[in-house]
């Protein structure tokens, strides 16, 4: 899901689709009623054995803009902690800088509308009847006004005068969330117990002596070239661009390293791992995945093409094979490239879906036993706001012949943020990795959250050689890099600490992964360890490393039995 920070780029052709239309009718009627007839003045929920509550918007608004409390709704806030109703009052009032094109966009996207008729059961029109039209309608109006999308204002532009809040179904929706957002406070406590265990067994590894000599977050000493080039990806029928840092004067042909971006994202976003592994002699190529590339993202928001099809689940993993193809030819038949790449020497690094990417090319295979199972429920008894989960419940209409998409040529791999393994891969499917694997996970992801995406993972893998680096106070943007190419300007909230904060910790740790496992250089294994992400790490971030954290104990830490 890997969102670029930067702004939304119009310049493409226009492409006529049938979902764009409707989605420009619905961007007309919002134009010509710049006020809605009706706004909502009140949210009303049955709260048994009591009777019925009333929640006035005015007071909302009030709170929101100044802070005061009227005797109306401190019957319902006055519990909470002056920081607790501060985290509200922001929540209410946080804009987001999303052009009413893009919500609209976005509201008529398929995952769009799964979400919004899920809120759309909370925030009714009527007792028993889905708010989704009017939902949509305020996201859209919201959007257009001077003041900007907030959730404020998606209220107060509710096509309605009362918002009937179905609160048993926001309750069971707010215990999912929970567990996604809150119980993982257990599950990181237990890894962190984990990774001090580990260290422990290390006494002699001193934390001044990791980061010693040499120290892997500074540039290395070889210099590089930056070429970029065109491949044409067969099963697409399209060519692909890609950049390829390739170091100087080789002795020997330099080991390759592959980037897969995530959702709106491009190679921009790690130019910054890119130049620092390139400095240390190897070759890293980052190619721009159609569909799901800020270009094609871009024009998607804006109402130019169709949204990213479940396909891709297939095609992206493809599309590094073919890069990896195209490659391996031009060293073989063109003088320049020739004997400067080692193909037997291939690493993978992804983001997000790109994460689900190499997870793919390593080993893990589709389980579509998993995806039918999780995603078997019918939509109207379904509360889950999990995104992750609902973009993998998309694939299960894939072709299920096509479940194993390895590459023989990938000897290590690296995940930042990984989505697909709680459901797109499952326990079976991950299990099929059989070389080694680090996982980055963030604490405070939304998008991919680290319990179902990347901590079950992590313990279903078999390999001895394997990491799990957690930040619990990363996000899904920690490690990625300001991108001017951008699609979508993401709130500060949302991005959380600087991601230059996590950027050393990226750039020491993916270089003695690779060092060890594509360099076969077993002296940089004191480096992934939990002493050296200690002496690296700093109180504002911290982190930890751990390889031994079992599935027995992650479910024990989430209260569930074995």
């Amino acid at each position: 899901m890997g969102f670029v920070l930067g702004k939304l780029g119009l310049g493409f052709r226009r492409v006529v689709t049938i979902g764009s239309l409707s989605m420009g009718i619905a961007i007309a009627c919002t134009n010509i009623l710049a006020k809605p007839a009706h706004s909502a003045e009140q949210i009303r929920f049955w709260y048994s054995p009591a009777g019925e509550f009333t929640i006035y918007i005015s007071d909302l608004e009030q709170f929101a803009k100044q802070g005061k409390l009227s005797k109306r709704l401190e019957f319902y806030l006055g519990r909470l902690s002056s920081e607790q109703q501060n985290q509200l009052r922001e929540t209410l009032a946080t804009r987001y800088n999303i052009s009413h094109v893009t919500a609209a966009q976005f509201a008529y996207s398929p995952i769009g509308e799964i979400l919004m008729r899920r809120l759309g059961r909370i925030l009714q029109i009527t007792p028993q009847h889905n708010g989704f039209s009017s939902l949509r309608a305020a996201l859209i109006l919201s959007a257009q006004s001077d003041e900007g999308l907030t959730i404020l204002n998606v209220l107060q532009r509710y096509p309605v005068p009362i918002i009937y809040l179905d609160l048993p179904r926001g309750l069971q929706a707010y215990a999912e969330v929970s567990q996604l957002l809150y119980k993982k406070e257990q599950a990181i406590a237990a890894i962190e117990k984990q990774a001090i265990a580990e260290s422990s067994l290390n006494p002699t590894e001193n934390k001044s002596l990791d980061i010693a000599k040499p120290d892997l977050r500074v540039m290395g000493n070889v210099q590089w070239t930056k070429e970029k080039f065109t491949y044409l990806q067969r099963d697409r029928n399209v060519r692909i661009s890609a950049e390829l840092y390739l170091p100087k004067d080789l002795t020997k042909p330099a080991p390759l390293i592959v980037i897969s971006h995530g959702l709106a994202s491009n190679p921009d976003t790690f130019q910054y791992l890119s130049q620092h592994l390139a400095s240390y002699g190897f070759a890293v190529a980052a190619l721009e995945h159609p569909k799901t590339g800020s270009r094609d993202f871009a024009a998607f928001l804006s109402g130019l093409s169709k949204s990213p099809q479940s396909e891709e689940a297939i095609q992206q993993p493809l599309d590094v094979k073919y890069l990896l193809d195209e490659l391996e030819q031009k060293a073989k038949t063109d003088p320049i490239w020739r004997d400067r790449l080692n193909f037997e020497q291939v690493g993978l690094i992804g983001h997000s879906l790109g994460g689900y990417t190499v997870l793919a090319l390593s080993g893990a295979q589709l389980n579509f036993n998993q995806i039918n199972q999780e995603c078997s429920t019918p939509e109207p008894n379904i509360a889950s706001f999990n995104v992750a989960k609902i973009l993998q419940c998309r694939f299960s209409s894939l072709d299920t012949n096509n479940t194993n998409l390895s590459d023989r040529r990938i000897k290590a791999v690296l995940a930042l943020n990984p989505l697909g393994g709680s459901t797109l891969l499952g326990k079976e499917g991950v299990q099929n990795i059989k070389i080694p694997v680090a996982i980055f996970a963030s604490g405070d992801d939304i998008f991919t959250p680290a319990v179902p995406e990347q901590f079950f993972p992590f313990v279903w893998l078999t390999n001895p050689h394997k990491y799990l680096v957690t930040f619990p106070k990363g996000t899904h943007f920690s490690f990625l890099e300001r991108s001017d190419r951008g699609v979508l300007i993401v709130p500060e909230s949302v991005v959380g600490e600087k991601p230059e904060f996590t950027h050393p910790h990226t750039k020491a740790l993916s270089l003695a992964f690779f060092q060890t496992y594509l360099n076969q250089r077993p002296e940089f294994t004191s480096y992934l360890t939990n002493n050296y992400v200690q002496a690296i790490a700093s109180p504002r971030f911290p982190a930890s490393l751990t390889t031994n954290f079992s599935e027995s104990q992650l479910l024990q830490s989430l209260d569930l039995k074995p």
